[in-house]
């Protein structure tokens, strides 16, 4: 019997007793005083004794699943007709759908479709003739293809569904026979595994003893040949030791000579930063002299422009004087010339010739003072040109003494320039002694680390030694316990 025929085998006895719940069910659920209550206990009775009488023939035959099948959905059928007039007439209608579902435990899809049939036929064949034994309150012919078209959608699924659930079963089975086949082939090849060991056994204990005694006609002469490489090791670590110790001693000297070489280096470069740092000192000086006497110029030119100005109004001033000194002589004639016409007239002109007389005496005094006042400018513009021509002077001597400084200040920044080159040129040279220096610890440290490992080498050498020794004493032990096998 396959594992599909075992699950059967329990569904069947399982849906023999939801037929027979649905009978109790339809006796006690269903409303007291419904339509023809007892006929339809009869009925749902009769499809109950029904099923389990073709159980009884054949307990999971072709026959029994389609019987058992319509026999489930027809009690539901009479469930809901016994329900006509409830509100819950319209629940039941999903005990369908339940029910559908119970029947997928056959594991076969074609029972779907007679299930599915019935349920149909019922909902077109009420809804025609008496629609309350269906839905409530009665429904017209869509209603009942709506619900044939539901419960299709469903059988369809759980079609697909226990298709599925049953090529997989049935895969799981196969697999199962398959890997019990394949357990009985292997306990067989297990017994010839055992016999082929037992002749191994013997054929190994053979070639053991003839191998032992190929190791040991071989280790003999791998033995003398590194007892001989041990000796040519220790020969070399004493070698190599004392070159080492040489190395170190004269890396030592060269390392103390560098040192040496590099604090000289470094005062040098300490002396020639301390010249330059001078140098740029000095240019700093001569620059600040050059911008003094750009500065001087600049102020020169200024009181130069400022005297030729003072000049040009002293001479504007001289000018209004001589027209002052002019008008005053006109206005001495005009006075003497009233004088003598006052005398004329006599004594009537007597007050004419006082007033031109002191008019006379101002015009005197007024041309007297531009006299004065001339004098005065003209010194003046004598003291302006002596100005002039001394700031001229200090300006040709400042232009001179500018050239100076920026010649002074051009070889100071060339000086400065080769100080500069001197001070890298001797940091290089610094830092190359100091790297040298560096490279020369570098090797005494190489020098000693080589000792050290020549050191290693021979320890390691006297160990391999005396490890030589008791592997050939456990190589003889392993050979006799090998022949002994």
């Amino acid at each position: 019997m396959g594992e599909v025929e075992r699950l059967r085998t329990r569904f069947a006895k399982l849906l023999i007793a939801i037929l027979w719940a649905n009978v109790g069910l339809l006796l006690v659920g269903t409303p007291s005083g419904g339509p023809a209550q007892s006929n339809l206990i009869v009925m749902g009775g009769a499809l109950a004794i029904l099923s389990t009488l073709a159980w009884r023939i054949d307990r999971i035959g072709w026959i029994t699943r389609q019987v058992t099948s319509v026999a489930l959905v027809g009690q539901v059928m009479l469930l809901v007709y016994a329900f006509a007039g409830h509100p819950y007439q319209a629940d039941l209608h999903m005990y369908f759908f339940a029910m559908l579902a119970v029947l997928a435990g056959w594991l076969d899809w074609r029972i779907f479709l007679p299930a599915t049939l019935a349920i149909t036929a019922h909902h077109l064949a009420l809804s025609a003739f008496n629609s309350m034994g269906v839905f409530p309150g009665g429904s017209d012919i869509k209603r009942a293809f709506l619900h044939g078209a539901i419960v299709a959608v469903q059988a369809g699924a759980l079609s697909w569904i226990v298709w599925s659930l049953r090529l997989a079963v049935e895969s799981s089975e196969r697999e199962r026979s398959e890997a019990q086949a394949a357990r009985s082939i292997a306990d067989e090849a297990r017994r010839d595994v055992a016999e082929t060991t037992a002749r191994a056994a013997h054929e190994r204990r053979r070639i053991l003893h003839d191998l032992a005694n190929e190791f040991e006609r071989k280790i003999a002469g791998i033995a003398r040949a590194v007892i001989a490489s041990i000796a040519s090791l220790r020969a070399a670590s004493v070698q190599m030791r004392t070159g080492a110790e040489e190395v170190s001693q004269r890396s030592v000297a060269a390392s103390q000579a560098s040192r040496s070489s590099s604090s000289n280096v470094v005062a040098i470069t300490e002396a020639t930063s301390e010249l330059a740092s001078s140098f740029t000192e000095v240019d700093r000086q001569v620059n600040e002299a050059a911008r003094l006497v750009g500065d001087t110029t600049q102020q020169a030119l200024t009181v130069l422009d400022r005297v030729g100005d003072l000049s040009r109004k002293v001479h504007e001033i001289g000018n209004v004087t001589h027209v002052i000194s002019t008008i005053a002589r006109h206005t001495n004639l005009l006075a003497l010339n009233a004088s003598i016409e006052a005398a004329r007239i006599g004594n009537m002109g007597g007050g004419f010739a006082v007033v031109a007389h002191e008019i006379k005496g101002l015009a005197d005094e007024t041309w007297r003072a531009t006299e004065q006042i001339q004098s005065q400018i003209d010194a003046i513009g004598l003291s302006g040109a002596d100005a002039i021509n001394a700031i001229d002077a200090m300006t040709a001597t400042i232009d001179t003494l500018n050239q100076i400084s920026i010649a002074v200040a051009a070889v100071v920044e060339k000086q400065n320039v080769a100080t500069a080159g001197i001070a890298e040129n001797v940091r290089r040279a610094a830092d190359e002694t100091v790297t040298a220096g560096g490279h020369i610890d570098i090797v005494s440290r190489v020098a000693e680390e080589t000792g050290e490992a020549a050191n290693h080498v021979a320890d390691s050498a006297d160990v391999l030694s005396r490890q030589s020794a008791d592997l050939d004493s456990e190589v003889a032990d392993f050979l006799g316990r090998i022949r002994v096998a």
